[in-house]
C-alpha cells in the first residue's frame, strides 16, 4: 500500500497525459477520418484511390510499426533536411517538431482515421438513396444534401462505435510509451523497473487508472447503444 501511495503522484500525470494524447488524437481521427470518407465517396478516382489506399496500407499494417516509422524515420528525415547548426546545439530546427508528443498523437490520429472513415462511410450509405435522389429533385445541391439529409441521419448511428473506437484508443495509447511518452504505461514500466521485488501494487494501480478512465466512457457508449434502437 505504501508504494501505491508513493507511485500515486507519477500516476496521476500518467493519467493526466494518457487523456491528452486520447482527446487530440480522437479528435484529429474524427476530423481525418470525415475527409478521407469524402474522398473514398468521390467520384475522382485521383481523391478516393489514395483515400482507400491510405486506409487498407494503415489498417494493414501494425500501429507499432507505424509510430517508429514516424518517431525514427520521418525524424532522422527532417534531421537530414534541417540539420541542427553544430555551433548552435541548442538552436531550434524543423526536426524538433518530431518529439513523443507529436508523433504518438499524429500516429495514433491518423491510425484510428482510417477506422473512423470506415464508420463514416457506412454510416452514409446506411441512408436510403431513394432520399437523395427526392432531396436533388427538388433542387437541393449535393452540400445541401448531404449537410441537411444526409449527415443528420447518419450520425445518430455512427455515435456508438465512435465511443467504442475511444475506449479502444485508451488502451493503444500505451504504445506510445516505445518512443518515451510520459502515459500510464510509460509511469507503470518505470515504477516495476526502480521496484522489481514487489510490482504487483503499480500492476493494480494501472489497472485501476485505466478501468477509472474506459469505464465512464463504457456507459456513455451503452446509452447511446439503447437510445439509437429506440430511435430505430
Amino acid at each position: 500500500m505504501g508504494l501505491a501511495l508513493q507511485a500515486l503522484p507519477a500516476f496521476l500525470v500518467g493519467a493526466r497525459n494518457t487523456i491528452i494524447y486520447c482527446v487530440l488524437s480522437f479528435i484529429l481521427a474524427l476530423l481525418f477520418g470525415l475527409i478521407l470518407a469524402l474522398m473514398q465517396s468521390s467520384r475522382f478516382h485521383w481523391l478516393s484511390g489514395p483515400a482507400r489506399i491510405f486506409v487498407e496500407i494503415v489498417r494493414g499494417t501494425p500501429i507499432i510499426a507505424q509510430i517508429f516509422i514516424v518517431y525514427y524515420g520521418l525524424g532522422a528525415l527532417l534531421v537530414q533536411a534541417f540539420p541542427i547548426p553544430v555551433d548552435h546545439p541548442g538552436a531550434w530546427s524543423i526536426a524538433n517538431l518530431i518529439n513523443p508528443w507529436t508523433a504518438g498523437i499524429g500516429t495514433l490520429a491518423f491510425n484510428y482515421a482510417a477506422y473512423e472513415a470506415e464508420i463514416y462511410r457506412a454510416g452514409f450509405l446506411s441512408v436510403e438513396r431513394g432520399q437523395t435522389e427526392a432531396a436533388l429533385s427538388l433542387g437541393l445541391t449535393p452540400r445541401q444534401n448531404f449537410v441537411h439529409i444526409v449527415l443528420p441521419q447518419s450520425i445518430p448511428l455512427m455515435i456508438p462505435p465512435f465511443v467504442n473506437d475511444f475506449i479502444y484508443l485508451l488502451k493503444d495509447s500505451a504504445i506510445v510509451s516505445v518512443i518515451s511518452g510520459t502515459d500510464l504505461t510509460s509511469v507503470l514500466n518505470f515504477w516495476v523497473v526502480r521496484n522489481g521485488s514487489n510490482t504487483l501494487p503499480f500492476y493494480l494501480l494501472a489497472i485501476v487508472f485505466y478501468l477509472v478512465l474506459s469505464l465512464p466512457v463504457s456507459y456513455v457508449a451503452r446509452v447511446c447503444e439503447r437510445r439509437v434502437r429506440a430511435a430505430l
